[in-house]
């Protein structure tokens, strides 16, 4: 009779079994599933203060999230994010594929329309004889006919754009076919350079959109400072990430970036073209 209570004060004191990982199912042993990486979930997580505790130090903690290291790189340090990733080294960074679509969606979301305008391309579509043919066969107006191919044509250059980058992989395992580098660690290449490309591109519609809201009318000729920018970054990323002489990673980048250039107009050549074929 004695013992009962040892044996109640025993069975209270005992740990209770973990709980199973709320994510995989997988049993859950101390703060994080050793399967999926999820941490145990707890009560107080939907508490107000908590939940604004963790919104804070989500935005606070730039750093801890990738962000910042990530832009730096990018901006500034050409091929290093490439070469980082190709050592390993990819905790530091946020990921190729992740960098490339939040950079693409930015700039098909304002800044191909915003460039597109600058250049003139949709008055000159409005005003093409031939446009305004197609547009009176089909029952609209040419502006209207023009700025539906232009909607049309933004969606399909997204989807042409990313297909451009496996292409560009290809260029790259041409020309460093003596290397025997897999044809990812070239793609995951051109997955950065053309992330610096949405997001330079995406400057100089910034600088159009703040010029055009002060007042002022901004020269087309300001976009052609992004080609002999995105050629310097990409000479200096190619002798970063390839380690070639100068001489050799000079020719490279001329070949590599007249193809870049000439897959570009294809590009959008083939957006506009598809546009105009399926637009009613």
């Amino acid at each position: 009779m004695t013992t009962q209570p040892e044996t109640v004060e025993a069975s209270e004191n005992a740990p209770h079994p973990e709980p199973n990982c709320l994510n995989c199912g997988a049993p859950l042993v101390g703060e994080y599933c050793h399967e999926c990486g999820q941490r145990k979930m707890h009560h107080h997580e939907f508490a107000l203060k908590h939940f604004s505790g963790h919104v804070v130090h989500e935005f606070t903690h730039l750093d801890s999230n990738k962000i910042l290291n990530t832009l730096s790189a990018l901006l500034f340090k050409p091929g290093l994010l490439t070469a980082e990733y190709l050592a390993g080294r990819k905790g530091r960074h946020i990921n190729p594929i992740r960098i490339y679509l939040t950079f693409s969606a930015i700039y098909f979301l304002f800044a191909w329309g915003t460039l597109a305008d600058a250049r003139g391309g949709m008055r000159a579509m409005e005003t093409n004889p031939r446009v305004a043919r197609i547009a009176q066969q089909k029952g609209l107006e040419p502006k209207a006919y023009a700025e539906k191919v232009a909607q049309k044509a933004e969606k399909y250059s997204a989807v042409l754009r990313f297909a451009s980058v496996l292409v560009s992989g290809l260029f790259l395992m041409l020309l460093y076919r003596r290397m025997s580098r897999y044809y990812v660690e070239h793609m995951i290449f051109s997955l950065h350079y053309y992330s610096f490309d949405f997001l330079c591109k995406s400057f100089f519609a910034l600088l159009f959109i703040i010029a055009s809201a002060a007042g002022y009318k901004l020269s087309v000729q300001v976009l052609n400072l992004f080609y002999p920018a995105a050629f310097v970054y990409l000479l200096v990323a190619l002798g970063r990430v390839y380690r070639q002489g100068w001489l050799a990673t000079s020719l490279k980048s001329v070949a590599l970036f007249a193809c870049e250039t000439l897959l570009f107009i294809v590009v959008n050549i083939i957006g506009f073209g598809l546009a105009a074929f399926v637009v009613v």
